[in-house]
Order: C-alpha cells, then sequence, then structure tokens
C-alpha cells in the first residue's frame, strides 16, 4: 500500500511475492476514486458481517479502514480532492464537478471522519454544479460528458434516490438518455463510457444537457447495457427491465447465457457497424449491475451501508434530512431525530 494507507490501482498477484507495476513506475498510480468504492464497499462488508457476528471479517475490514486517509488527496485550498497520479496523491486533475463518480470521495472521507463538518460541506460547495436542459428535461447539475454512470454509480451506496439530488439530477438525467436515444433513432438507450464493438478501446459515451462544449458521444449510437442496469434504483426501472429486454432481443450477440450482457452495442441504424457488439466482459460494469440489483430487489448495499454512524452523519450533514429510513436498525445522531 501507499504509505501503508491507500492502495495503489495495479498490482501484479501472480508474481512472487506480489509487485506493484512490475517496476514500472507509470503503473505505481495512487487513485482516490478507487479507494474511494474499496472504503465504501469494506464499510458495507464491515457492517453485515457484524451484524451477523461473523468476527473475524468485521476486524479485517476495520483494519483496512482505520488505515485509509482521505486527507492523502484533499486540497486545503480548493477544498476539492485530486484524483490522484504516480506515486503522489496530489497529483492529476481536481475532481471538480458534483455529477461524477468522484462525489463517492467527498461522502466516504466524511464518513471515516477524515474531513470535519465545515470541510465535508466547503468540499461539496466547491464543486461546480451547473443545471442543463435538454428536450424540455431539465437535469439540476448536469455531468461534464453525460455518461450516465456518472450520476448514479455512487448512488448504489448513496440513498441518494431519497434526496433532491435524486429526484432533480438522477431521475431527469434518466429521462434525458432516454428521449435523447429515442430522438437519434436508435433502437435502445444507455449512454455511459464502454468498450467499442469488437475489440475496440474504450471510449466517453454521454447524453445530453451536459457541461463540457463538445458532442457527448465519441460514438453516435453506442450503448452500454450497464446504464439500464444502474437505472434500476431510480423511479424508470420498468424502462430499464425493457431496455435491456430490447437489447438482448434485437442484438443476438449482446447477451450471453452463462457471462450475461457484453459491453456494447451499436443500436444507430445508419452506422455501418449496426448490430456488432463488443467482445469484453467488464467487470466494472458486471459490478455495478450486479450492485444495482441487489438494491433493487431488497436494497441490500444501502441497508448495511447505512448502519455505519458516520454513513448516517454525512448523510444527514450532505442533505440536510432529519430523517433517514432503514429497514433493519435504528440508529441516533446527536440533535437529529433518525427514525426506522
Amino acid at each position: 500500500a501507499y504509505q501503508d494507507s491507500v492502495f495503489y490501482q495495479w498490482y501484479w498477484i501472480s508474481w512472487e511475492p506480489p509487485v506493484v507495476g512490475v517496476n514500472v513506475r507509470r503503473n505505481q498510480l495512487v487513485p482516490s476514486v478507487d479507494n474511494a468504492w474499496l472504503a465504501a464497499s469494506l464499510i458495507t462488508i464491515r457492517e453485515y458481517a457484524q451484524a451477523h457476528d461473523h468476527l473475524n471479517l468485521t476486524q479485517r475490514a476495520d483494519a483496512i479502514l482505520e488505515k485509509m486517509d482521505f486527507r492523502l488527496w484533499y486540497d486545503d485550498d480548493t477544498h476539492l480532492f485530486y484524483w490522484g497520479h504516480i506515486q503522489n496523491p496530489q497529483g492529476g486533475d481536481l475532481a471538480d464537478h458534483y455529477s461524477t463518480e468522484s462525489r463517492i470521495i467527498n461522502f466516504v472521507a466524511r464518513a471515516l471522519g477524515h474531513l470535519s463538518r465545515e470541510e465535508f460541506l466547503q468540499s461539496l460547495e466547491s464543486l461546480a454544479q451547473p443545471p442543463g436542459t435538454y428536450d424540455d428535461i431539465t437535469v439540476e447539475k448536469v455531468s461534464w460528458h453525460g455518461a450516465y454512470f456518472l450520476y448514479t454509480s455512487p448512488a448504489l451506496f448513496i440513498r441518494e434516490m431519497e434526496t433532491s439530488y435524486g429526484a432533480n439530477t438522477i431521475t431527469p438525467a434518466t429521462e434525458a438518455q432516454i428521449a435523447y436515444a429515442r430522438n437519434q433513432g436508435y433502437d435502445a438507450w444507455g449512454l455511459s463510457d464502454c468498450y467499442d464493438v469488437r475489440d475496440g478501446e474504450y471510449v466517453n459515451q454521454g447524453a445530453p444537457p451536459v457541461a463540457m462544449p463538445d458532442p457527448p458521444e465519441t460514438r453516435p449510437g453506442l450503448v452500454t447495457p450497464h446504464a439500464s442496469g444502474l437505472a434500476l434504483i431510480t423511479p424508470l426501472a420498468s424502462e430499464a427491465i425493457s431496455n435491456l429486454q430490447t437489447i438482448s432481443d434485437t442484438f443476438p450477440c449482446a447477451y450471453h447465457p452463462v457471462y450475461g450482457f457484453y459491453d456494447s452495442v451499436m443500436t444507430d441504424p445508419s452506422a455501418t457497424d449496426y448490430g456488432q457488439c463488443s467482445y469484453r466482459f467488464s467487470a466494472l460494469a458486471q459490478a455495478w449491475t450486479f450492485l444495482a440489483l441487489a438494491d433493487y430487489h431488497s436494497g441490500f448495499v444501502w441497508e448495511y451501508f447505512y448502519r455505519h454512524d458516520g454513513v448516517i452523519r454525512a448523510h444527514v450533514e450532505a442533505f440536510g434530512q432529519p430523517r433517514v429510513y432503514l429497514p433493519l436498525t435504528m440508529h441516533t445522531y446527536p440533535g437529529v431525530p433518525i427514525e426506522q
């Protein structure tokens, strides 16, 4: 680990002993958002383990979380977090938009007590939060390039769908995705970063409205099924299920009966590679879909993530809500009524 605290992005575990970067310095990246996803997952695992008397697992999760320090990426002047760079957490660009996956960093840093209340609120207020409109649909806080995962992936852990952000940003961003694909004549919707068809490279894919001045689609009509998977946590879950059914019925190459959906399919009938699919199964996309299914069916991830007192505190401070509803347990936070 970096400074015996946080993790590098890549490890070669087949080496004996395992190594970072195979002595290639450029691979020794110290990423903030990847560590934030890890911390959120460990919080969830820890709370599940404690609830079900798995003491060893609880202790192991605690041992990792207690050493993690998200202030390594925090900039005291801008109140923003760096993405991180090679052997340098304070490198790379600053994560400066609210509607991006990086807001999980702010939330986890406060949940673990690495930021004070004032620093946490300043870190949120410092993020760019521009509004945008497409086809008479207003998204209160648009992302830079409109990739769907930027809006929804943090909401797999944070109960954002019950907040004004969910109502005024995530839900209309979903509606805009659907409207845009329909207006463009695509056979399905779901514009989010993914691998291109066949053995193509990873590309940025998004739908308007966006903050960037350029068109948000790198490959017009390239749709990824994981966007529909993520939409299962929204009020448009039935539309998401119908869209996944459309993709699997219309494009035989898009779905494997054992491994699930391939990473992308070209849905623009005017494209020369219309109907072609990616050869890849993306572990990240499959994980997002799996977590969304868990929340859709039972709220499992939310349920255990919100057993953590620091998570409750961060939620109340971020969204100003006096009540947080938990299916299994009742938490108390000084001065704030929280009901089961």
